[in-house]
């Protein structure tokens, strides 16, 4: 009678505390077909840096998505590394393939044209997706496909139900600046997700910033022996680094684009203690042709200076432009992306005693828009 009473009050504890007297039991099923039926889905995506701000072109976040700097040294590389958050409703190890197509900006010099493409390579998610992950989002570097957000991300990051992959590959020095188009898609053997309807790829840009920049391969000009009256060319020529000394001439200057982006050449040279005649200078002058009425006093004259300048890009005459001292010409012809070109240069002595005069010159540029 004892152990009746027991038995009953277990029972009756059990009913008490909501527990179950007895395992429930629930139907299971599954459909198996002849291969994969829907696409992989690409849910996020995201450009970056090697550097620890993850894109050197706005360290301090203050626009969204990406921007990189160009290295700004001939022959130099910018590497980018391209991501993708990656889901498939019949699973993640059905995905065969992840790539990204990169495509230049759309305005000239490439319209729009097909850069390359990358394949992605899956990356242990724990160790390294997540965090990357979660570094980007903080950046404010992500973009997402349609409908998804963060929180939804981040819950299949956590799971098993997203996969992270990452590629990259490098974007030459002089490549031009501008907005680069990224498509991701993935792949399951049985649909790309740029197929389905309605797609489920995904695209966004990022932003090669352009900034112009040259080099040029001399540090001094000597224009020699000149003759007043007497205008004094020296030529340039278009190789690189050629030794002072070279014949036919000790100065042969040249100039090369380093930047992303086309540029004008600006001159600047300094009197070289030549001065002037008359009345101090009324108007600074540049031109295509040589100033009138050179080292005379009236202000309708052009120039009163001793000495005036020359420059071109390149050896075409008509690209030739002339300048008082201090004035900073630009010369008209540009200086393609990824181009380099002769330096000329001329002296027109109006006025001076015999004598060593010296003085300096300063090369610049101006940005010049494609």
């Amino acid at each position: 009678m004892k152990k009746l009473l027991t038995i009953v009050m277990v029972v009756v504890l059990s009913v008490a505390l909501g527990l179950p007297a007895m395992a429930q039991t629930v139907t299971t099923g599954v459909n198996v077909t002849g291969g994969t039926t829907t696409p992989p889905v690409v849910k996020a995506k995201w450009e970056q840096d090697l550097t620890a701000s993850l894109e050197d072109g706005d360290p301090a976040h203050l626009t969204s998505g990406s921007q990189f700097l160009p290295p700004g040294v001939f022959g130099g590389q910018k590497p980018v590394q391209y991501w993708v958050v990656v889901t498939d409703d019949e699973g993640v190890s059905t995905i065969n393939q992840v790539v990204v197509d990169v495509y230049h900006p759309s305005g000239p010099p490439e319209n729009g044209s097909f850069k390359y493409q990358i394949i992605l390579t899956l990356v242990d998610k724990v160790a390294v997706g997540i965090p990357a992950y979660d570094a980007a989002v903080a950046a404010g570097l992500v973009h997402y496909n349609t409908g998804f957000t963060d929180a939804e991300v981040d819950d299949e990051l956590d799971k098993s139900t997203a996969q992270v992959y990452m590629g990259s590959a490098d974007i030459d020095y002089c490549q031009p600046g501008g907005d680069y188009r990224v498509v991701a898609d993935a792949y399951d053997g049985g649909l790309w997700g740029s197929e389905a309807v309605p797609p489920t790829n995904l695209e966004n840009t990022f932003l090669y910033v352009p900034v112009p920049g040259i080099e040029i391969d001399f540090n001094a000009l000597q224009y020699g022996d000149v003759v007043v009256s007497a205008e004094k060319w020296i030529a340039g020529d278009t190789v690189w680094d050629t030794p002072i000394g070279a014949a036919p001439s000790p100065n042969r200057a040249t100039v090369r684009n380093v930047g992303n982006t086309d540029v004008k050449i600006t001159v600047n040279e300094t009197d070289m203690a030549f001065g002037f005649s008359g009345a101090p200078p009324a108007t600074a002058y540049s031109g295509s042709t040589p100033p009138t009425n050179v080292n005379t006093t009236p202000a309708s004259y052009q120039s009163s200076w001793n000495v005036v300048f020359d420059a071109r890009l390149g050896s075409l005459a008509a690209n030739a432009m002339y300048f008082d001292p201090n004035v900073t010409a630009t010369l008209p012809n540009e200086l393609p992306l990824c181009n380099k070109d002769e330096l000329d240069f001329s002296i027109h002595v109006y006025k001076s005693t015999a004598g060593t005069h010296s003085g300096s010159m300063t090369i610049g540029f101006v940005l010049s828009p494609f």
